[in-house]
């Protein structure tokens, strides 16, 4: 069955073709997956829906289904795997293959010896992975099967690697992988994407796993020229170090930024410090993933091209406004053109199942047209942001996020840990943007046993707070409402 779109048929495919194919496998998935995924279960029950009536995700907004706010999916994440009745599983996958249309696959299903070992490889659970690392609040876990892994994404990832490598013209290519070392989509993405198109993968992370100061020895032994990593690791901590050991690297680099947003000074200044140890041709590609998208991660091919839904077939990603939230839902909602926050439709199987969730991810401009540069018919987008005010945060998604050097925090998680705590009265959580910074302030009366308790409860955290004692009046000031969550 068709899992992925080749780099060529994304050249020759009309955005319509490709919106069609899309169309197929949300029916499909809407007909014959979510009906075995206990949310959508309930939630279809909840408001009477035929799922056989879901044709396009114009259909999710037609017949009244709100979007999932993620504090929803995060407070119950079992709730959203595909569970399939096993004494119909195959009766049950061959409709979801006739439903899209994939007679040839249907048939060759029918006929093969090892029905058991394919329907396993679709629909079991193979590895977990995360975004936002592992920080203190709930990361946002999703399941891939041992299909998605093995075979989408790492095609996608091929693919990504032979667009990257197309601006460059390397005798032999070695990576370097300075994502830290976690269950997070970033560094497994990067591993797999230099052990498909890397001659040399150095199997290297960043973080606790390795120290920069080792990481720096490491290539001036080997000169990578391809590096990936966090553009705030790249900018603060490698290239300084690498600069200060007077270390040399190959007169053509790629960099890779992922995980965190990069404006173009970053950009520029990543260029620049390379230029201090011996790169004269930076190329310094940024990309954009998240783990509810799965195997769709989204590369730039050239600079400020725009990243590129190149896995139209993991997922659908529209954008949309939200006019009115309750606790669990975006209960009234619309499409937009343009730009407008991110809303997607995971169409790829089994594991967790994603659909109707909003991201929590405002996009500024997208393009459906042909790029100039690469010549892909894909969507395109641009200026990614998370939502920034606390309150918009709360209402749409249910959580407060921020990335601080990195890991995506849940601010909203380290106030209800601390108000957990018996000897803790109220707590306020404040972000210090410009020193990446994180404060706890507490408020209590047995405050040496309270600091005791935080510190012990925070203590596993990669962000970990500065803890603060203080009172009631000096953290609620002259306002009516205490101010839960800062950001400054």
């Amino acid at each position: 069955m068709r899992e992925y779109l080749t780099l060529a048929q994304l050249r020759s495919y009309s955005f319509a073709k490709i919106q069609r194919l899309q169309n197929l496998r949300f029916k499909a998935t809407c007909s014959y997956l979510l009906p075995q995924v206990p949310f959508y279960k309930h939630l279809f029950q909840a408001y009477n829906i035929d799922q056989y009536k879901l044709h396009t995700p114009e259909d999710w907004k037609k017949l009244g289904l709100p979007l999932i706010k993620k504090a929803t999916y995060l407070e119950r994440p079992k709730e959203f795997v595909v569970t399939p009745d096993v004494k119909n599983i195959f009766q049950n996958h061959l409709r979801y293959l006739i439903r899209q249309d994939e007679y040839q696959t249907a048939a060759a299903l029918l006929l093969a010896f090892d029905k058991k070992e394919r329907l396993k490889n679709y629909y079991s659970p193979k590895m977990l992975v995360f975004s936002g690392g592992t920080e203190s609040g709930n990361p946002v876990p999703v399941l891939l099967t041992a299909q998605q892994k093995f075979d989408t994404l790492m095609s996608v990832l091929r693919m990504i690697g032979q667009m990257a490598l197309g601006t460059m013209q390397p005798e032999k290519t070695t990576g370097m992988n300075l994502f830290p070392y976690a269950p997070h989509l970033g560094w497994h993405a990067v591993h797999h994407a230099l052990d498909i198109n890397a001659d040399l993968n150095l199997c290297t992370a960043a973080g606790g796993a390795i120290s920069t100061e080792r990481l720096v020895q490491i290539a001036d032994k080997t000169k990578p020229n391809i590096i990936c990593g966090m553009s705030e690791y790249l900018r603060n901590r490698f290239l300084p170090l690498a600069i200060q050991k007077k270390i040399t690297l190959p007169e053509q680099v790629l960099f890779v930024n992922g995980a965190q947003k990069m404006h173009e000074p970053e950009r520029e200044k990543i260029s620049q410090l390379a230029g201090k140890i011996g790169v004269k041709d930076a190329i310094v590609l940024d990309l954009y993933g998240a783990s509810e998208l799965k195997e769709a991660l989204l590369p730039e091919c050239q600079p400020g091209s725009g990243f590129h839904h190149v896995a139209p077939l993991s997922t659908i990603i529209r954008t949309v406004e939200a006019e009115h939230a309750t606790k669990e839902f975006i209960d009234e909602w619309n499409f937009v053109e343009g730009k407008g926050y991110a809303a997607s439709w995971n169409i790829d199987g089994g594991g967790t199942l994603l659909a109707g969730y909003l991201l929590g991810d405002h996009y500024e401009k997208v393009v459906n047209e042909r790029c100039a540069h690469c010549s892909l018919n894909v969507v395109r987008i641009y200026n990614i942001n998370r939502i920034r005010e606390v309150e918009a945060q709360l209402k749409l998604t249910g959580v407060v996020e921020e990335k601080i050097k990195g890991t995506r925090v849940n601010l909203a998680a380290y106030r209800e840990t601390a108000l957990a705590i018996p000897e803790v009265k109220e707590a306020q959580v404040v972000l210090q943007r410009k020193k990446a910074q994180l404060e706890l302030k507490y408020v209590s009366d047995k405050p040496a046993i309270a600091r005791q308790k935080l510190t012990k409860a925070f203590a596993a955290a990669e962000m970990k707070p500065k803890l603060i004692f203080t009172t009631l009046d000096k953290i609620q000031g002259k306002k009516i409402k205490l101010e839960a969550i800062r950001i400054e």
